[in-house]
C-alpha cells in the first residue's frame, strides 16, 4: 500500500530558520481523505484545532513590554519568542461524537489524538457500499479502511518574531512585524507580517500625569502568517480500476493563513531598572486552511452495464477542502516585567486568552 506523507517540518517552525532549522519532522498520514470529503473535513477540523488556537494565541502576544510610548523619533528593535500551550482537554477528540459516514472500529475505544496529542492505540474508520451485482445478489464492497492519524505529541509551538517600534508625535508609537516569505527545501514556505500601535492616555489625564512612574495606554495590533506545505496523496493499492494511471499528483499543497487581532488597555510602572506592566483587552484569531490541487477519492463502480461492476476505483477532486477556525472576542489578560540596562532590554510576560501564552524577548531601545 502506498503511504501518504506530508514530508514537512511543522510549517510554522520554518520561521525559526533565522537561527537553526529544528530537527523535528512529523510524517502525517492523510488516509481519511479516501473516505470522502465530508468526513475528511470534519476529522481535519478536530485534528488541527489545537494548533489553530495555539497559533492564534501566539500571534497576539509580544506586542508590548511597557505602556510608556517613545519620545518623537525614539525606536526599539525587539526579538520575541511566544509559545502557547494546549490544555489537556485539547489533546484528544471523541470520534464517536462526530457525525461521520464511515463505520467506527472501537476495538481501542473511540478517543483519538489531535495533532497536539499522542496515542499508540487509536480508533479506525472503514467505508463500504452495497452493490447490486444482478439477480438480487447484493454485495458489500469496502473501498477504504484506516486508523485515524496520530499526533505529534507536541502541545506548544514557539513563534519567534522581530518587531520595530518608532515614536510618533502626540504620545503615539507605531510597530511593524515582518518576515519575508522563506522556504525550506521542498517542504514549503512561510511568511509573516503585522502592524500595531500604542497611544498614551495618561497625557490626557491630569491626575495620572502627577504620578511619574505610572503610564496608561491603549494598544492594538494585527498579525498574519501565511504558509504553503507540499504533500503527495496518491490512490491506494486497493484500487482495482485506475482510469488515470499517468496522472501527476505533484500539484498538491496545504495552504494556511492565520490572522490575529488584539485591542488592549495597558498600564506600566517604570522604576530605575525594572518595569512592571499589565494589560486587559480582547483577542481574536482566524485560521484558514485549503487543500489545493487534485486528490483521489475512492469509490465503487455501481454502473450495472460496466464490466467492472463492484470494483474499487477513484474520482479526482480539485481543491477538495477549505476549512476555517474562528475565535472571536476572547478576554485577554497580561502581566509581565521588563529589565532595562542602558539601551538593552529583557522582558518576560504571561498572557491568558484562549490558551495560556508565555513570551520572552530581548531588544535595543532608544527613547
Amino acid at each position: 500500500m502506498k503511504q501518504i506523507e506530508m514530508r514537512v517540518r511543522i510549517s510554522f517552525f520554518i520561521i525559526m530558520s533565522w537561527t537553526v532549522i529544528p530537527a523535528f519532522s512529523q510524517p502525517l498520514n492523510l488516509d481519511f481523505i479516501y473516505g470522502g470529503v465530508e468526513d475528511a473535513e470534519a476529522i481535519l477540523q478536530e485534528y488541527l484545532k489545537p494548533y489553530a488556537n495555539i497559533l492564534g494565541s501566539d500571534l497576539n502576544a509580544g506586542w508590548y513590554n511597557t505602556a510608556r510610548p517613545h519620545k518623537l523619533g525614539g525606536l526599539d528593535i525587539t526579538a520575541t519568542v511566544s509559545w502557547a500551550k494546549a490544555p489537556s482537554s485539547a489533546l484528544t477528540y471523541d470520534l464517536a461524537a462526530m457525525s461521520v459516514n464511515g463505520t467506527i472500529d472501537q476495538s481501542h475505544g473511540s478517543i483519538a489524538p489531535t495533532v497536539a496529542g499522542n496515542q499508540e492505540l487509536r480508533p479506525g474508520l472503514s467505508y463500504s457500499q452495497m452493490v447490486d451485482l444482478g439477480g438480487g445478489n447484493m454485495q458489500e464492497v469496502e473501498y477504504s479502511s484506516f486508523t485515524v492519524p496520530d499526533g505529534t505529541g507536541l502541545d506548544f509551538i514557539p513563534l519567534p518574531m522581530a518587531q520595530l517600534t518608532v515614536g510618533l508625535p502626540f504620545g503615539t508609537d507605531v510597530s511593524a512585524r515582518f518576515i519575508p516569505t522563506v522556504g525550506y527545501k521542498d517542504y514549503g514556505e512561510i511568511g509573516l507580517w503585522g502592524v500595531g500601535g500604542k497611544h498614551s492616555i495618561s497625557q490626557w489625564l491630569p491626575f495620572i500625569k502627577k504620578i511619574p512612574f505610572l503610564d496608561i495606554s491603549v494598544q492594538g495590533g494585527y498579525t498574519t502568517v501565511t504558509s504553503s506545505v507540499h504533500l503527495v496523496v496518491e490512490p491506494q493499492s486497493i484500487v482495482e480500476v485506475d482510469n488515470y494511471p499517468d496522472f501527476d499528483w505533484d500539484d498538491q499543497f496545504v495552504t494556511q493563513r492565520v490572522e490575529g487581532w488584539t485591542l488592549n488597555l495597558i498600564a506600566s510602572q517604570t522604576l530605575p531598572v525594572i518595569s512592571i506592566y499589565e494589560g486587559i483587552g480582547y483577542a481574536s484569531s482566524m485560521v484558514e486552511m485549503l487543500m489545493e490541487g487534485h486528490y483521489p477519492i475512492h469509490t465503487v463502480i455501481v454502473d450495472e452495464s460496466s464490466d467492472d461492476l463492484g470494483k474499487i476505483t477513484y474520482e479526482i477532486l480539485e481543491n477538495p477542502i477549505e476549512t476555517r477556525f474562528k475565535n472571536f472576542n476572547n478576554l485577554r489578560l497580561n502581566v509581565g516585567a521588563r529589565i532595562k540596562l542602558g539601551v538593552l532590554t529583557l522582558h518576560y510576560d504571561f498572557t491568558y486568552t484562549l490558551y495560556a501564552t508565555q513570551s520572552v524577548g530581548v531588544g535595543i531601545s532608544f527613547r
